[in-house]
């Protein structure tokens, strides 16, 4: 009869990573996200909705999008955005982003969760 030996360390360090890889792409993310609460200033990038501007909080952000929590109304999936991110007088560089929302959800206190992709 024959016994299998239990895995090395090394061995376990890459089960763990692709278990972590498969629960990964199972939420369609491609990259780990981090938690944060930090001020986003966002606009629409369509002329005809100029004048209305945002200023919501970032729950998480990874390289390719952001989350962030906001009370107003206007957003639809699909919707371009200038995404100015951090921002605030205590931010040495403000970073501008183009990018595209992918994801709307109701959450509680009438406040709505908004997946952005950036696409530039």
């Amino acid at each position: 009869m024959a016994t299998t030996a239990p895995p090395t360390s090394q061995e376990t360090e890459i089960i763990e990573e692709l278990k972590a890889e498969r629960t990964a792409s199972t939420d369609g993310r491609r990259r780990r996200r981090l938690n944060v609460s930090l001020p986003v200033h966002v606009r629409p990038f369509d002329t005809r909705f100029a004048e209305i501007e945002d200023v919501g909080e970032v729950q998480n952000f990874t390289r390719d999008g952001l989350y962030f929590v906001t009370c107003m109304p206007h957003y639809f999936k699909e919707m371009r955005l200038i995404v100015t991110f951090p921002f605030g007088d205590n931010v040495s560089a403000h970073r501008r982003f183009l990018g595209e929302i992918v994801r709307l959800e109701e959450r509680q206190k009438g406040t709505t969760g908004i997946a952005v992709k950036f696409l530039l």
